[in-house]
């Protein structure tokens, strides 16, 4: 037994969601989700850090979400002994530099993680998905 269904009109359907600019646009309302969580959980001294987290497009396909300050990622996952050890960067048991507010030196084993992204990303999980779909949605 054969079934056929025909349905008018799906190949402008599939044409819009394969357009890498609706796809993109999608993925951004779904970064922007997470770049707001972050900044909110982001550690603040100054402030530069959780106002550097920014979403930038890769393409159509994909987004990339972080800080553009360059420390970010020491304070996401630590420096030193104190860090995660799975990072390179953290693999120093200890070490010496000038601290110039104070005007001395210093010895650390570094700081321990203070993760703002990664968890992110996961506790907003389902707002993501429901953006992403969202955005494709409007798009037809």
């Amino acid at each position: 037994m054969n079934i056929s269904i025909k349905v008018d009109g799906i190949n402008n359907v599939i044409a819009k969601l394969n357009n890498a600019r609706n796809i993109e646009n999608a993925l951004i309302r779904g970064g922007e989700i997470v770049r707001a969580e972050a900044q909110a959980n982001c550690p603040k001294d100054t402030g530069r850090l959780a106002n550097s987290i920014v979403v930038q497009s890769e393409g159509g396909n994909s987004v990339l979400i972080g800080p553009t300050a360059d420390y970010g990622i020491y304070v996401e996952y630590g420096t030193g002994s104190k860090g995660d050890p799975s990072k390179p960067h953290t693999s120093k048991k200890g070490w010496v530099y000038f601290n110039e507010r104070t005007g001395g030196f210093v010895y650390t084993t570094g700081q321990a993680p203070q993760p703002f992204l990664v968890p992110a990303l996961y506790s907003q999980k389902d707002a993501v998905i429901e953006a992403i779909r969202q955005g494709l949605l409007a798009a037809l």
